[in-house]
């Protein structure tokens, strides 16, 4: 993604278009002048009228949430349009610019409490993973040295049974970024922050921080305030909710890695020489060692008034370990390997990350993942017709 004149004037912004498509969700006018927004002509029948939520585990739908959806949607298609058709192959619209696309294993721990034990946390479950990592800024060839947020995208392989999506067979996707909140819960609020961002015009650029508010301000210059010494010396969040189980056994999770062992996490002035100075912690570490995270888990309890309290919708909330604490189901390894190569960064680039592949007892919960669903599968599909590729689906037997 390119970056926005704005951020000389305003850095909170820059995070602000790069986490679009990480979490997404915001909102604008009314359905007549949301359509209207949109170069292309949007006509709302062609999609479901009706919005899936759980109302028992504590979903709700937004106002004009599907009309602000499907102009979020064709707003981001036109910009990657127009940012890429002369200038291919075209990136990903936010995350762009990946540190190291590694595989690694996924091993769910021997003994698990019932609760927990749904969906891929089957005790003792082994699994491998491609594991990419990222700034979130739109820009692929900012420096690293630049405060942002910072991504992780897990895909397990090898999942049985049946999936949200129809796209890929045998896979699990996880998606964190280094803070434990979003900034932005209403999907017409983030539809007024993309029609802001995409705008050439300087005082919609200024409206910014207007449409977020006080709260939405703090987090964004928090996230985007954040400069880290090694991707794989991070903890990140899943910082939106998602269902654990199914039937009546179901609740909703949110999930988390850190390292397994706390390492300083501190750039040195000397590391900013290089722009692209977190691959190059990412090489030097795993050239000599593996890297190891371990996967939490945090649970909402309705059966009392504190969980009860703990919101679905609202994204801006964090869920405190007080009242929520974390749990680990699995230990993540990468091994020791060389992933610097061109033909295994082509082939990650390809792959598509969706918090929708998932199978049924991960639902994701919530109007940002609701947004999601239509947007990522879309700009999906837009970056691979650009680029001429077939989508794949990786099995992590794959040798480069």
């Amino acid at each position: 993604m390119h970056s926005f004149p704005i951020r000389s004037i305003f850095p909170v912004p820059a995070v602000f278009l790069s986490l679009l498509m990480l979490l997404t969700a915001c909102g604008a006018p009314s359905e007549s002048s949301l359509v209207g927004t949109v170069r292309s002509n949007i006509q709302l029948a062609q999609y479901d009228s009706s919005i899936e939520y759980d109302a028992e585990i504590g979903e709700s739908p937004w106002p004009d949430e599907e009309a602000a959806t499907l102009a979020i949607k064709e707003i981001i298609e036109q910009t990657v349009r127009s940012r890429y058709m002369s200038n291919l192959p075209a990136l990903r619209h936010v995350h762009p610019k990946a540190h190291g696309c590694v595989l690694a294993d996924f091993r769910v721990n021997e003994t698990l409490q019932d609760e927990h034990q749904h969906g891929v946390f089957q005790a003792n479950a082994l699994y491998k993973a491609w594991i990419r990592f990222s700034n979130s800024d739109s820009d692929p060839f900012r420096e690293d040295k630049e405060g942002d947020g910072r991504g992780i995208s897990i895909k397990l392989m090898g999942i049985p049974g049946e999936k949200l999506l129809s796209d890929e067979s045998s896979t699990q996707d996880f998606l964190m970024i280094s803070h434990p909140v979003f900034f932005i819960n209403d999907p017409q609020k983030y539809l007024g922050l993309v029609q802001s961002l995409s705008s050439s015009n300087l005082l919609s650029q200024l409206s910014v921080p207007l449409s977020l508010g006080i709260e939405g301000s703090i987090i964004a210059a928090k996230i985007n305030s954040k400069k880290i010494a090694n991707p794989l010396y991070t903890r990140y969040w899943s910082a939106v909710p998602y269902q654990l189980g199914s039937g009546s056994y179901r609740r909703a999770m949110k999930y988390s890695v850190r390292p397994c062992n706390e390492l300083d996490n501190t750039p040195q002035e000397i590391q900013f020489k290089d722009p692209n100075y977190l691959r190059a912690a990412m090489k030097q570490h795993l050239s000599t060692n593996d890297a190891c995270f371990e996967f939490l888990i945090q649970t909402r309890d309705t059966g009392t008034a504190a969980g009860a309290a703990l919101s679905i919708e609202r994204v801006t909330n964090e869920w405190k370990e007080s009242e929520a604490p974390f749990f680990q189901v699995a230990t993540i390894i990468i091994p020791q390997q060389e992933f610097d190569n061109p033909e295994q960064h082509k082939f990650c680039e390809n792959l598509s990350y969706t918090p929708w592949h998932a199978v049924l007892e991960h639902r994701p919960l919530g109007g940002v993942n609701r947004i999601r669903k239509v947007v990522y599968s879309s700009l999906a599909n837009l970056r691979h017709s650009m680029n001429a590729v077939q989508p794949i689906e990786p099995t992590g037997n794959e040798n480069f």
